[in-house]
């Protein structure tokens, strides 16, 4: 062994605390010293990116005072290492992006009610360059601006030049395939050790099988002890996505849990307003009403019947003046595949929860026939089609603020309540479940 280096690890020993000197220092093994290089090999691609992220300007300033000459180069192990010129940042074989939708910023992004706490969580992650809580989980029906608030923080990243910022969504690891080779995984750790936040997007989607989670929690560990920002968006809540391992459901938790609500009547009205504000499409109040009550909407399918209207004026230079034109604007713009019946959901709401079915659209009041009603109105509005009046008037004619109050309740009772969740969870994988196998045979005939 060359004498250069245990002189250094004796400065290292005195200088770092024990288990950081055992861990981190012990294992490296000094290969050559030519050409005034002390070329340190570590034992994992992990161990690399880890040292040159914290130890290696503590190295090269102790060798400096030994040898002033001496410049430390730190070396993989044979076999793991390949030219950086022909890597590119992946999980699995999906690539992390490091560009934005520019069309998705903060000041574009609409606030009302029902999502302006996860609309200030997300800007206290870019206007403070040392936010309390890590990770950031934002949760929230699909349509409502997650993915927008996610690419607004990694615009405002890339922009104030704070640092890199890397996306990347679940979804695409469904669609790219399970594997993991060697060489991306390298250079996945060579962009974590750059990056100053990391974006991920449809957690709900993150595949049980290939290897995807140990990664991603490999990751999540990474970024949590060097200080990176994490920021996670899915449409349940961790303890709600049963296909997560215990421990990134528990990691995932660590930080701040927001959620994007159900919008009522005015919260859509609102967001109806300020698209057509962007434009110059004068649309009457009562128009905005009509749309708003009709729900479900998200941000998507707003922004579409905005395209549709603008469309028509070009070509008529009128503007639609019936509500039922609207509407069916509205109707155009969102096509929606067959979906489960509300039937079919209550009638497997009352199996959970032993109530009889032709009491559940009556007025008793009983607790279970309550909790059953309320899951039912719940269920019906996150997997069907219907509008809050027509779930309304398939459980005994009730108004639609019923249903709103109801959805909001069950959402409530989910965050406080894991058995009550773990059991809603449970009857919508039960229903899905059927769904597939009846839609499966429907393709078959």
């Amino acid at each position: 062994m060359n004498p250069l280096w245990p002189q250094v690890r004796r400065v290292l020993k005195k200088t770092l605390p024990p288990d950081q000197f055992t861990q981190w220092i012990e294992p490296l093994e000094v290969t050559t010293l030519k050409s005034g290089h002390l070329v340190l090999q570590t034992p994992s691609r992990f161990h690399y990116y880890w040292i040159h992220e914290h130890y290696l300007s503590i190295i090269q300033s102790c060798c400096r005072k030994i040898d002033s000459k001496a410049r430390v180069l730190l070396q993989m192990p044979d076999g793991q290492r390949k030219s950086s010129k022909t890597l590119r940042p992946f999980i699995g074989n999906v690539p992390l992006a490091t560009t934005f939708l520019t069309s998705q910023t903060f000041e574009n992004y609409v606030v009302a009610p029902f999502n302006h706490f996860a609309f200030a969580a997300a800007n206290d992650i870019f206007y403070d360059g040392n936010p309390k809580f890590n990770p950031l989980f934002i949760e929230g029906p699909p349509g409502l601006g997650k993915t927008h608030l996610l690419h607004s923080i990694g615009n405002g990243w890339q922009a104030s030049n704070e640092g890199i910022a890397a996306y990347l969504s679940c979804r695409n690891l469904l669609v790219y395939g399970p594997s993991i080779p060697a060489g991306p995984y390298e250079a996945l750790w060579q962009t974590l050790s750059t990056i100053k936040i990391l974006l991920v997007d449809d957690v709900h989607q993150l595949p049980a099988e290939g290897g995807f989670q140990q990664q991603l929690r490999e990751i999540f560990n990474w970024c949590y002890d060097t200080g990176k920002q994490m920021v996670f968006a899915a449409t349940r809540l961790p303890h709600q996505i049963p296909e997560l391992s215990s421990g990134l459901r528990s990691r995932l938790g660590w930080g701040l849990i927001v959620r994007i609500q159900e919008p009522d009547i005015d919260d859509c009205h609102q967001v109806i307003e300020s698209f057509l504000g962007a434009t110059k499409v004068p649309v009457s109040e009562d128009i905005c009403r009509y749309l708003a009550e009709q729900g479900p909407l998200n941000f998507h399918e707003i922004k579409d019947f905005v395209e549709k209207l603008q469309e028509i004026v070009e070509k008529e230079g009128t503007l639609p003046s019936l509500k039922e034109r609207s509407l069916g604007i509205h109707a155009s713009t969102t096509p929606r595949p067959e979906r489960l019946s509300i039937q079919a959901i209550q009638k497997e709401v009352c199996a959970a929860y032993d109530v009889s079915l032709e009491a559940l659209p009556g007025a008793t009041k009983s607790r279970p026939l309550v909790i059953a009603r309320q899951a039912g109105m719940y269920l019906s509005r996150k997997l069907t089609g219907s509008t809050y009046a027509a779930i309304g008037s398939s459980f005994g004619g009730r108004d639609h603020s019923t249903v709103i109050y109801a959805c909001r309740k069950v959402r409530a009772e989910m965050r406080r309540n894991r058995p009550f969740a773990e059991r809603i969870v449970e009857i919508e994988k039960k229903l899905l479940e059927v769904y597939r196998e009846e839609t499966l045979v429907k393709s078959r005939n």
